[in-house]
């Protein structure tokens, strides 16, 4: 019992100093971006991580909390006033100061990543900062959890079963567009991760049936000419400009790679 009691103590320790990195992080992050009502909404989760503080800390918190669409709008302004830099003037221009935000705010959206429960664009994003490799494998068949995958590889294994299609497919695009192929809540992990990547699928004959080799490659960088729109409701707006995050890429702090997800499937 004695040992347990030990044990549990550490574990609250070390997970209580884990999330505190992480709200540091977002902190530093906020500061940076000049959103001064998340900042110290985070201040008061950061207290509450060690301390215990009346009741009236969560009515300023959820107050704090109430301004974040405002903290939003800030978030995009900064992003248009850096890509008129970078547009205007070069990556070079941006200073240590703007390199520095960007980049933490590169590990801010990795983190939000696995918040959403969407963990294999968060370690997209975040191996973007490491220059080991330019080649990454995963073993893994997330992407059969969403019913667009899984509809494109049905309808490739009935045209080999039917004798219509090769044995190895060329590369498949892969693509969430408007109207009958939106996202929904279990394509939306997937398509984060890999949209704008190729399926490649290769068949074995295997007694009645096959195995099938699935290979996802995606090209994992930042586009100078993309934006996307999280959210605009009247005149609160988010978005990210992937040009400043593009401008590091060019500054060699990001790094551009392949990422293979690689997995087996028996028909």
């Amino acid at each position: 019992m004695i040992v347990t009691l030990k044990v549990f103590k550490i574990v609250l320790k070390f997970s209580k100093s884990l999330v505190s990195c992480i709200l540091i992080t977002f902190l530093i992050t906020c500061l940076l971006w000049n959103t001064w009502a998340l900042a110290l909404a985070i201040v008061v989760l950061l207290v509450m991580v060690w301390r215990k503080l009346p009741k009236s800390s969560y009515l300023v918190l959820l107050l704090l909390l109430s301004m974040t669409p405002y903290s939003f709008n800030k978030i995009s302004g900064e992003m248009d006033r850096l890509g008129v830099i970078i547009r205007g003037q070069g990556a070079e221009a941006l200073n240590q100061t703007e390199r520095l935000s960007i980049y933490l705010g590169n590990i801010a959206m990795g983190l939000v990543g696995f918040a959403m429960i969407a963990p294999e664009v968060s370690i997209e994003t975040l191996l973007l900062m490491d220059p080991s490799g330019k080649e990454r494998n995963f073993n893994s068949d997330f992407a059969m959890t969403s019913p667009h995958v899984r509809k494109i590889i049905n309808q490739y294994t009935e045209k080999v079963k039917a004798g219509s299609a090769p044995l190895t497919s060329k590369r498949i695009p892969l693509a969430w567009g408007k109207g009958t192929q939106t996202y929904s809540m279990k394509d939306y992990r997937v398509a984060l991760a890999v949209a704008g990547g190729g399926l490649f699928l290769t068949y074995k004959p295997e007694g009645d049936g096959y195995v099938i080799d699935c290979r996802i490659t995606i090209d994992v960088r930042y586009s100078e000419g993309y934006k996307l729109d999280i959210f605009e409701y009247g005149q609160f707006r988010l978005y990210i400009d992937e040009a400043i995050f593009s401008a590091l890429q060019d500054l060699n702090w990001f790094h551009p790679y392949f990422a293979h997800y690689r997995w087996k499937l028996r028909v």
